[in-house]
């Protein structure tokens, strides 16, 4: 997003953490070839900054040394105090970035709250404040309910609105921002629905994916249905299993191939037994997992628009997903756009564009044409169209 401003003409300053370019954390990177601590050094030294922006980034030493710290001290510390010291983190580094001040600025954009405490100063100071809602703020909410109800699924999580409270942040995000910019109807419909936004204040703005991905050349594998991400409650890895059950009980012999990061207790669980774990799958071969499926999944119950949604259509594959997932697809076009939480409905949309190949072959192709107008070069135009007319 900096660098999109800058390219646009409308950047005035990038605050953030650390980069391996800038400040003190070029300054770290140069430990690089130290040993024990040398392979995290050398991940910051990649994690750069383009050129374009270095004169105008800013990072911020104390508040992130002091979390460091904190870590080291602290290193089996629980989910809740990790979120605890990440918001410790972000407020210290809010203040030194008002310190800094704003130059000739006229808006903040900022990510979410990330350096929350930033944003009542810089209204204070005159500025209108842009917030990019970049997941459904009700997320947290939605996968500790999944939890509750599917138990041997997953541990208990954070309780991120609790912690929130306790830091006055829970109100930040309905009376701060002066604009809300969201990926996808879905989150701009919590946002309004569910934290009190008005729809005059939300702006969507849907992400893209590389052009890379359109160069493919689809090799589909009659029946394998892809599903890429973490395989976890929010994403509906669950009922994923639950409509593979179903559709083997119907006699169907589909592949299901699940590509991503999977705990043990998701992959060893008994309704599990249909679906294949491919497990982290380097970033150079999710390519061939693209071009071979026939269709992909994501039955998410919380995001903000899936990245892999872009791909897969670029790719050529026909979609069922849901309105949680933040697809740009449209049901029967691109594909199927079934309810959260409904595996029969799952099951029947697989069936339906696996059975069916012209109808496979129509949202295939529908999907890569519509992806061609969805690469981030446009996410870059649109994203400046709707800051210029604020």
């Amino acid at each position: 997003v900096p660098a999109i401003l800058e390219k646009a003409g409308m950047l005035e300053r990038f605050y953030t953490d650390v980069c391996g370019n800038v400040g003190w954390g070029r300054w770290l990177a140069a430990g690089a070839w130290l040993p024990t601590i040398g392979p995290s050094l050398r991940k910051l030294a990649n994690r750069k900054v383009p050129n374009s922006i270095v004169p105008k980034t800013h990072t911020f030493a104390g508040p992130n040394l002091a979390w460091h710290a904190r870590r080291a001290i602290r290193p089996t510390a629980s989910p809740n105090d990790v979120v605890r010291a990440e918001i410790r983190r972000s407020i210290g580094m809010g203040r030194s970035a008002a310190a800094l001040g704003f130059g000739q600025a006229t808006h903040l954009y900022t990510m979410y709250i990330e350096l929350g405490s930033l944003m009542p100063i810089a209204q204070a100071s005159g500025l209108k404040v842009v917030s990019e809602i970049y997941i459904i703020l009700a997320a947290d909410r939605i996968v500790e309910e999944e939890r509750l109800k599917y138990p041997a699924w997953e541990s208990p999580g954070v309780d991120s609105l609790k912690i929130l409270r306790e830091f006055h942040l829970d109100r930040a995000i309905p009376e701060w921002p002066d604009h809300f910019v969201c990926p996808s109807a879905a989150v701009a419909d919590d946002l309004v629905e569910h934290w009190g936004a008005r729809r005059d204040q939300v702006h969507i703005v849907p992400y893209g994916m590389s052009p890379t991905w359109l160069d493919l050349e689809p090799q589909p594998q009659h029946g394998r249905v892809l599903f890429v991400g973490s395989a976890i409650l929010r994403k509906g890895i669950h009922y994923l299993a639950m409509a593979a059950e179903e559709l083997v009980r119907r006699g169907r012999t589909y592949e299901f191939r699940v590509a991503g990061q999977v705990e043990d207790q998701v992959r060893q669980h008994p309704q599990c037994k249909h679906l294949t774990f491919l497990g982290r799958v380097p970033r150079d071969q999710v390519p061939k997992e693209f071009q071979q499926a026939d269709v992909f999944t994501l039955p998410s119950l919380a995001e903000g628009s899936a990245e892999v949604t872009y791909e897969a259509m670029a790719a050529g594959l026909p979609l069922v997903t849901t309105h949680a997932s933040g697809s740009v697809a449209i049901d029967g076009v691109e594909g199927r756009i079934v309810p959260e939480r409904d595996p029969i409905a799952l099951a029947d949309a697989l069936e339906s564009i696996i059975e069916d190949r012209s109808l496979r072959d129509r949202m295939a192709s529908a999907a890569r044409t519509t992806a061609a107008d969805y690469t981030w070069d446009r996410y870059g135009d649109r994203l400046v169209d709707v800051l210029s007319n604020l």
